[in-house]
């Protein structure tokens, strides 16, 4: 594979780690404007319920590319069976959190506490993230031996 075609690869699961470290922050800032809101006289969970649930669609859309794009990169990152096995591992978690942990989520109130589903979620989307800065750094090396 050409030098710059992994670069690109490279540098779009860099982009995808910060993406989805910056993640944890706006999904933080939407729950305290959703618990603000619904301390008014009417509450309502349905736009919550809609919010998350949308967001698990488009987030289980998500982490399906990113079976697909690190699957197809793998080759090239030359890392052992079990770093494959770990990024494949993280990944998985990742996609539970972001399809059906979101939408449980979706039918719990939204809640400035943590919760048993909010510690499953972080830490599954810890997992996810430390598999793709793992992916990253293989394509890294791969980039860096290629001269």
């Amino acid at each position: 594979m050409p030098r710059i075609a992994i670069w690109n690869l490279f540098f779009g699961f860099v982009l995808i780690c910060f993406a989805a470290a910056a993640g944890a922050i706006v999904a933080n800032e939407m729950t305290n404007a959703f618990v603000d809101a619904m301390s008014g006289a009417r509450p309502s969970t349905r736009d919550w319920m809609l919010t998350l649930q949308a967001s698990a669609h488009g987030h289980a859309n998500l982490f399906g590319l990113l079976h697909i794009a690190t699957g197809l990169t793998m080759p090239y990152t030359r890392q052992g069976d079990r770093t494959r096995l770990l990024v494949t591992t993280g990944l998985t978690l990742g996609s539970i959190a972001m399809g059906p942990l979101m939408i449980w989520r979706s039918m719990i109130p939204p809640s400035r506490a943590v919760d048993v589903n909010g510690m499953l979620v972080g830490i599954c989307l810890c997992m996810a993230l430390a598999a793709l800065a793992i992916h990253a750094a293989g394509l890294w090396q791969a980039f860096a031996r290629r001269q």
